[in-house]
């Protein structure tokens, strides 16, 4: 799992920054979705570097994104993208062999030439789980960065893909962090 939240820093700097992600149990979505090879295909920039995205599956929504920053340790990341009622997510499939497996996920756009991520909100899912409006765990654990002593909280959802979709399409609340999306541009065709 760190090897995954590290890997996808580049693309969700802010969720990792804070040390407060949001992971789930079960992949979230409702469907597969189908991806054109031809629209995700390709080298992805934005102000962090550099990417090359591959679709490995169009029936099942999964894409490889290998960045390219650091031509010594090549970091990839297999993402699966799936359809809600009205959005589109993404997860990040764990390494093989993970026992209990858990998909650091949000919402995702595919636009001509342009993706935008969006991270779920660490604040929004806690306090969702907190309310029982959503079955889940708060995983709080103590940092120690140099004299700095800080907290920082993981929110694992234990609840099925249907039950979080309806929560985040279906309700008033933010739960994504709308106003810090990460905007990836294509520069090949």
């Amino acid at each position: 799992m760190m090897k995954t939240v590290r890997i996808f820093s580049l693309i969700l700097i802010s969720a990792m920054v804070t040390g407060c992600p949001v992971v789930s149990k079960n992949i979230v979505g409702l469907e597969d979705y189908k991806l054109d090879a031809q629209k995700i295909d390709g080298t992805w920039i934005n102000q962090d570097g550099a990417m090359l995205i591959k679709t490995l599956e169009p029936d099942k929504g999964i894409i490889k994104i290998i960045f390219l920053e650091d031509k010594e340790d090549v970091e990839t990341a297999k993402i699966k993208i799936m359809k809600g009622k009205s959005w589109l997510y993404f997860n990040i499939l764990p390494e093989e062999g993970e026992k209990e497996p858990e998909y650091l996920w949000g919402r995702i756009e595919i636009e001509e030439g342009r993706i935008i991520f969006w991270h779920a909100s660490n604040e929004a899912f806690a306090k969702a789980v907190k309310e029982r409006k959503i079955k889940g765990i708060i995983d709080k654990k103590k940092q120690l960065n140099g004299k700095l002593s800080f907290e920082t909280s993981t929110v694992i959802l234990t609840d099925s893909a249907k039950n979080i979709v309806n929560l985040v399409e279906l309700s008033e609340k933010t739960y994504f962090v709308w106003d810090d999306p990460t905007v990836i541009i294509k520069l090949t065709k």
